[in-house]
């Protein structure tokens, strides 16, 4: 039975741009969004596939997806996070708890049964994520060649940055910017970093700008929108 589950139930969710692929990062790590991000690796336990995709870094996956495109074109971004299971739109809006997600995706009345039993505390998922993390590089820096590319620290920061900018986190941007410095990053690659960032922000944005005079019936003007000749 688990293993039908696996191979039949999809559920991809559609978030809004955040400075990461879950949101559980920078200083104010928002409750909701540690428990959602738990509840999904709970998920994967009970065998459904989960793929997550986030505005900020993966465009594209809402561009090729006509109905989660045609929501945006409707509702603007508020509409997200969408939740779409095997192909039908099940939530919009808002981060569903356990119990919904399990009444969404089928499972079986006896793994429901289990939803009370398995939560885990917000800050000990976070603990945990951050330990898997630390582990795995410190695995990596003893293993790899010498000649091969590690995913060092600083280039974490640099990662870091560059999605913050893209989300359009301020304070994440401040928290790293902060761990660069004392890292001993320069700011010439910093700058750097924020740039890819701005670039990955740049198309969403352009992409709504288009929308926008076109809704207006207006031809897109070269610099975006203008007063009386676009879309403010």
């Amino acid at each position: 039975m688990g293993q039908e589950t696996a191979t039949t139930t999809l559920l991809e969710v559609y978030d809004p741009a955040m400075c990461c692929s879950t949101g559980v990062c920078g200083p104010d790590v928002d409750d909701k969004l540690v428990t959602f991000a738990q509840n999904l690796k709970w998920l994967e336990k009970q065998g459904v596939t989960v793929n997550r995709y986030n505005l900020g870094q993966e465009p594209e996956k809402f561009r090729d997806n006509t109905v989660v495109l045609q929501r945006l074109q409707e509702e603007g971004t508020e509409i997200l996070p969408i939740l779409i299971v095997n192909g039908e739109t099940v939530s919009e809006g808002g981060y569903p708890d356990r119990e919904q997600l399990v009444q969404f995706t089928g499972i079986e009345k006896e793994q429901k049964a289990d939803v009370t039993d398995d939560t885990a505390d917000a800050s000990e998922a976070t603990e945990t994520a951050e330990t898997s993390e630390t582990a795995d590089r410190t695995e990596a820096s003893n293993t790899v060649d010498k000649n091969s590319f590690i995913y060092s620290e600083k280039v974490d920061i640099l990662v870091a940055i560059g999605s913050s900018v893209a989300a359009g986190c301020e304070n994440c941007l401040k928290s790293h910017f902060v761990r660069g410095k004392k890292a001993g990053l320069s700011k010439d690659d910093m700058a750097k970093a924020m740039q890819s960032g701005l670039n990955v922000r740049q198309v969403p944005m352009s992409q709504i700008i288009g929308l926008a005079n076109k809704l207006l019936g207006n031809p897109a003007p070269a610099n975006g929108c203008t007063s009386g000749n676009g879309c403010c």
